[in-house]
């Protein structure tokens, strides 16, 4: 009878060690599964965030080509400022952060004196000219 008593007190041991085993277990799938992957205050600070990134590019692509060298760069290439500033402002977030890159190194290359008026003019150029043509196969 002891004997009994004994293996009857270990099995309710192990069963309320299982038991407790698997709640520890479900319990922070159940409170995870609950709670928003992101809140909304997050949310709303990701979306701030993006937007002060995009307008920052925007206005150091503009200043580029509002600058002198570059409107003359655009009037020798025979391309309208009014439209290349009309395509960048259509350009999505991606294409506008490599174009505010590729603007940003081009004013500090020119500024250090790496590169002639005819090198900048060539390639703002190049680059006004693929931004027109970006925004014409996407408008398609």
């Amino acid at each position: 009878m002891l004997f009994q008593a004994k293996k009857e007190a270990h099995s309710m041991r192990v069963r309320f060690l299982v038991l407790t085993l698997i709640l520890l277990l479900l319990i922070p799938q159940v409170v995870s599964a609950q709670a928003p992957v992101v809140s909304a205050s997050e949310l709303q600070q990701a979306i701030t965030t993006a937007a002060k990134i995009r307008q920052k590019n925007r206005d150091d692509v503009q200043a580029f080509f509002s600058s002198k060298p570059v409107r003359d760069a655009l009037k020798a290439g025979k391309i309208d400022y009014r439209r290349v500033q009309k395509a960048t402002a259509a350009l999505i977030p991606d294409q506008l952060a490599r174009l505010a890159v590729q603007t940003n190194q081009l004013q500090r290359d020119f500024a250090a004196g790496t590169m002639t008026n005819q090198e900048l003019t060539y390639i703002v150029i190049a680059l006004a000219a693929a931004v027109v043509v970006l925004i014409a196969v996407v408008a398609d």
